[in-house]
């Protein structure tokens, strides 16, 4: 089965909602994710920008498309590298390293870009974020409990294997957003208060 795609301005395209997405990301890895804007995207793609409200009805819905495709091919990296069964200092590194590399290809850090945008396309950016940071998070606790060096005696009510992990994931992404390459003082850190004897 094939598909005869669409014709748009006397153009026929495949998949017309696919090459409006792929241009908004190749705007946003160039230029920054705040400068994606339809007349951009629809002059990008040789359209009208009427044709891309057919397929994207609000410029946050574009938005959040992109935010939705970062955060999901950086998550299957982090849950590939996770079966690889890490302690818990390897698994923050090696996530850390992966969310740096994705971020590595857009021009600009658009975790701090993200601020820049307006009212509606930021809460729907973060709210999309939130989703994929819920399953980072998930990952940082199972680590924690599939670590045997960890001892149980650290946790108690105050101080939870939760509580932990947010702080560990709130501090990665502080790093992120001031694109910190050496980590390696955190890690010692981390070393330090959960290995200590």
């Amino acid at each position: 089965m094939f598909s005869l795609g669409v014709i748009i301005m006397g153009k026929l395209i495949e998949n017309p909602k696919d090459m409006i997405f792929q241009s908004a990301k190749s705007i946003a890895k160039s230029k920054g994710i705040d400068k994606v804007n339809i007349r951009l995207v629809a002059k990008d793609c040789g359209i009208a920008v009427g044709t891309i409200y057919n397929y994207f009805p609000q410029k946050k819905d574009l938005i959040v498309a992109i935010i939705e495709d970062f955060w999901s091919g950086a998550f299957k990296e982090i849950r590939k590298h996770n079966a690889e069964n890490k302690d818990f200092l390897a698994q923050v590194t090696s996530t850390y390293n992966c969310l740096s590399f994705y971020l590595s290809n857009f021009k600009e850090n658009w975790l701090h870009q993200l601020s820049f945008l307006k009212a509606d396309e930021k809460m729907a950016g973060r709210k999309k974020e939130d989703e994929y940071f819920q399953n980072v998070y998930g990952i940082i606790v199972k680590t924690i409990e599939n670590d045997p060096k960890i001892s149980e005696n650290i946790w108690n009510e105050d101080f939870t294997k939760e509580k932990f992990a947010s702080f560990v994931f709130n501090n990665m992404l502080i790093m992120l957003r001031s694109d910190e390459k050496d980590i390696g003082f955190f890690i010692q850190c981390l070393k330090k208060i959960l290995y200590a004897k």
